[in-house]
């Protein structure tokens, strides 16, 4: 049963979902605390995780979600390879669906105003789920306390400031050109690890 229902949630983030891996977040967000799959700290770690990993982010954070879900199932590891393959298939099935679709008609309805008018509606949205996703991560990261839906004085009584440094660090980082290319994703990746393993693993920095 919780096979299915993991099929059908992912189907809906991917259906529903327009504009990639991040503005998928909200709504993954909602569905994982809302089943009660995992924590938002969690997600945040397995955000991290499948963001540093190779292939797509949304499709990596599907197939860890799919595997934490299913390995509590009770069929073990089987589970949770099972799990990771029904959320991964469940949430670019729809994605295949549409644009084998799309690209039949695309030459047809492309200059339709119509069609360009719900294009620029939904890019619009897109920009807004993508800002909301940064906002509620970062949020968490630097607030570890804090719940959106139950906002409190408690919420505010841890404040991360290491982790903040760290991305008031590596934003100009990634924007910085060195001989006219900028510094590439994964090495600033691989360089926020390193330091994350020396200031809380080593110095055993407490968050």
């Amino acid at each position: 049963m919780i096979y299915l229902v993991l099929f059908w949630e992912y189907f809906k983030v991917g259906l529903f979902t327009i504009g990639g891996g991040y503005a998928m977040l909200p709504l993954v967000t909602q569905i994982v605390t809302r089943r009660n799959w995992m924590t938002e700290q969690q997600l945040i770690d397995f955000i991290g995780i499948a963001e540093s990993t190779p292939g797509p982010f949304a499709i990596n954070l599907a197939t860890f979600v799919g595997n934490t879900v299913g390995s509590a199932s009770g069929l073990g590891v089987f589970g949770g390879i099972l799990g990771s393959l029904v959320a991964t298939i469940a949430v670019v099935l729809p994605s295949l669906i549409i644009i084998i679709v799309v690209t039949a008609l695309f030459n047809k309805i492309r200059y339709n105003k119509y069609v360009q008018g719900a294009l620029k509606g939904v890019k619009s949205v897109v920009v807004g789920l993508i800002l909301s996703a940064v906002i509620t991560v970062a949020c968490k990261v630097v607030l570890p306390k804090l719940d959106f839906t139950n906002l409190s004085d408690e919420g505010f009584s841890q404040f991360n400031w290491i982790s903040l440094i760290i991305i008031l660090t590596f934003f100009p980082l990634s924007k910085i050109k060195v001989k006219g290319k900028k510094i590439h994703p994964i090495c600033l990746i691989l360089l926020s690890a390193v330091v994350g393993i020396v200031v809380f693993g080593v110095c055993n920095v407490q968050q």
